[in-house]
């Protein structure tokens, strides 16, 4: 052969082949990435700050209850409606147990919500709220797992207090989302 008809047949397109099952090549995707938070690792942190705190954080806490309200009107949507609704369940259990109307309730209980309050209230987090539609997203998270982890006494201050038991479930929907 010639160059000259080794490059006519460089040019020349492949002609195209029907795909077969066998042949057809996968889309390749993405590997998944590790998620930043784990739910273990918020676990985790909850407990740990849970545990850091005394009686008389709450009462310095519930100082600052309009300021941390109103922190949690900035996540829209229905992840804001549960952080709301639970955070005034909170509220208003850690209300109760500073003026000394539910001593039946666990102080473990109170100390989780107390946690998942103060994390609420904190500026520094995980993800830093300033960041716009992602800020507030641990938040909610750990007032999530707060009161998961402290349903039992939830639960107990709900029918002392003859709270309905939509709220409560709220409460407890936003920690299980297989509950709806």
């Amino acid at each position: 052969m010639t160059r000259s008809t080794n490059l006519r047949k460089a040019r020349r397109p492949k002609r195209a082949t029907r795909a077969t099952p066998a042949t057809r090549t996968t889309r390749r995707t993405k590997p998944a990435r590790p998620p930043i938070l784990t739910r273990a690792e918020v676990t985790r942190a909850v407990i740990e700050l849970a545990n850091k705190l005394a009686p008389a954080d709450v009462g310095d806490l519930l100082v600052a209850k309009s300021s941390i309200r109103e922190r949690a009107t900035q996540l829209p949507g229905v992840p804001g409606r549960r952080l709301r609704a639970q955070l005034e369940l909170a509220l208003l259990c850690l209300t109760d147990h500073a003026a000394g109307r539910c001593p039946q309730i666990p102080y473990y209980s109170i100390s989780l919500l107390a946690a998942g309050v103060v994390y609420l209230a904190d500026q520094l987090d995980f993800v830093p709220d300033f960041l716009p539609r992602i800020g507030m997203i641990d938040d909610a998270l750990v007032m999530a797992v707060a009161c998961e982890l402290g349903r039992d006494g939830l639960k107990r201050y709900c029918v002392w207090k003859g709270i309905a038991p939509a709220l409560a479930r709220q409460v407890q929907r936003r920690s299980n989302p297989r509950a709806r």
